[in-house]
């Protein structure tokens, strides 16, 4: 099958900003009187997506949710000039659109916060269809998001690629039935073995990866496409 789109996940994957996030989440727990992750790497191995899920499992209660994404969107902004985009992204995107390939991003990041990221970065331009968290009512590992942007690109998601960091990433990507991609950086948000579990299409170690895979066709997602053991 030929793949005609390529939709990302933001944070992990496009985006360096995992500290920016622990550090908001850090400010959020600390306002309503909890403790969080310590330590980056308690963050990293904690966390988990749905968002809600996740801090539950953290001892928020159900009726504090609400009030601890307020407080985490409140003190993000603090944090956001820290994010960064990863080295080669822009000049992938670039190639990506010079094979005629459409692009989209589906996050879970807050919609204005993800444009504004996009727009700081100068990469805004190349994407055909941007959905963040207020886009879409439900989260990864739903394949809701993944669905919603491939339909507005007038795609199939069969003829789609969705890349992303996380575990939730791949099994949403599973769901959609798109062909998944898993990328793996020190600096992404779930380590090489989570990701290896949920045997992914394709594992990459940066996005450049991604071009020889979008030049011809592949076979359908979860037949019989081994999972690279080795960059």
């Amino acid at each position: 099958m030929q793949i005609t789109a390529i939709v990302f996940d933001a944070s992990g994957t496009l985006l360096d900003d995992i500290v920016t996030v622990w550090r908001a989440n850090l400010d959020a727990y600390a306002a309503l009187g909890f403790e969080g992750p310590k330590t980056l790497e308690d963050f990293r191995a904690a966390f988990k997506l749905p968002v809600p899920e996740f801090h539950r499992a953290n001892g928020i209660p159900l009726e504090l949710l609400g009030e601890v994404d307020r407080k985490f969107r409140e003190s993000y902004p603090r944090y956001a000039p820290a994010v960064r985009g990863f080295p080669e992204v822009a000049e992938v995107l670039s190639a990506l659109k010079k094979l005629e390939k459409v692009l989209g991003v589906a996050s879970n990041i807050p919609t204005l916060f993800l444009r504004e990221h996009l727009k700081k970065l100068g990469i805004d331009s190349y994407f055909d269809v941007v959905t963040g968290q207020e886009d879409c009512d439900e989260q990864k590992p739903s394949p809701k998001p993944i669905l919603a942007t491939a339909e507005k690109l007038g795609i199939r998601p069969q003829e789609t690629i969705y890349v992303g960091d996380m575990e939730e990433d791949i099994i949403a990507g599973k769901r959609a039935k798109a062909v998944t991609a898993a990328i793996v950086r020190n600096e992404s948000y779930h380590p090489r073995w989570r990701l290896e579990r949920q045997r992914p299409d394709f594992l990459i170690s940066n996005l450049g990866e991604l071009l020889p895979v979008c030049c011809g066709p592949v076979s359908e997602a979860g037949t019989n496409i081994p999972v690279p053991k080795a960059y």
